[in-house]
């Protein structure tokens, strides 16, 4: 089946932004619920675990070990996905969130049975995956859940659009302020569900990730042109 490019971009587009919302809601889960820990900002679980570590916290500082070594084994993974699957298109996302799905459903169903490693390793192998597999905004390259380079290259586009008048930047600042607030959003709007009742957030979680799904299913970019 032949996919148009265009139908391609905004479909992926979607996904990639529903992505970014739920890896900053799952970022506010494990940092409120799970000793201040990160599923996706990696750089952030170096320092508190290197703070700990030295501090000696040996033990509160294995929870960052957990998810760090789960985000690396994710991202591997993703690797692996994307070279094994890269024939199937756009359709090799509906794998992914079908997986990413049933894992979510089973964590929120076990949530109060499963230890916290299991957990943040579940979380953290989640979000390498997703940072590894979802990168482009409206063909913007972006990391859907760690924002220091999202910023950084903002303010790279922001000079050459200032300076250089450059409006192919203008687009790319655009789109990567618009993943950075999707990112926000995600986080506050997991705070206040964990605020309302923190059994309820992993649920909710499935359910964002059930929709990514269906957009997956139903998607512009898998019918004919």
């Amino acid at each position: 089946m032949k996919i148009s490019h265009k139908k391609y971009a905004v479909s992926s587009t979607i996904l990639t932004i529903i992505v970014c919302f739920l890896m900053g809601f799952i970022d506010a889960y494990t940092f409120l619920v799970q000793d201040e820990v990160f599923a996706s900002a990696q750089t952030g679980n170096f320092v508190s675990m290197s703070a700990k570590l030295f501090s000696g916290e040996w033990q509160e500082a294995l929870s960052h070990v957990w998810v760090i070594a789960g985000f690396a084994a994710g991202a591997f993974a993703g690797e692996a996905m994307l070279d094994r699957y890269k024939e199937k298109g756009f359709a090799k996302y509906r794998y992914f969130l079908f997986f990413q799905s049933i894992l979510l459903l089973f964590l929120a169903i076990f949530e109060k049975r499963t230890e916290d490693l299991i957990i943040l390793i579940a979380l953290g192998l989640l979000a390498g995956f997703v940072l590894t597999t979802f990168r482009n905004v409206n063909e913007t390259m972006v990391n859907n859940g760690i924002m220091t380079g999202n910023l950084r290259n903002l303010m790279g586009f922001f000079y050459q659009m200032i300076f250089r008048k450059d409006a192919e930047a203008k687009r790319h600042l655009v789109n990567l302020a618009a993943t950075i607030l999707i990112f926000v959003l995600g986080v506050g709007a997991g705070t206040l569900t964990i605020l309302l009742n923190a059994d309820y957030h992993l649920w909710a979680a499935f359910f964002i990730s059930t929709g990514a799904f269906a957009w997956a299913l139903l998607s512009p970019a898998l019918s004919k042109p």
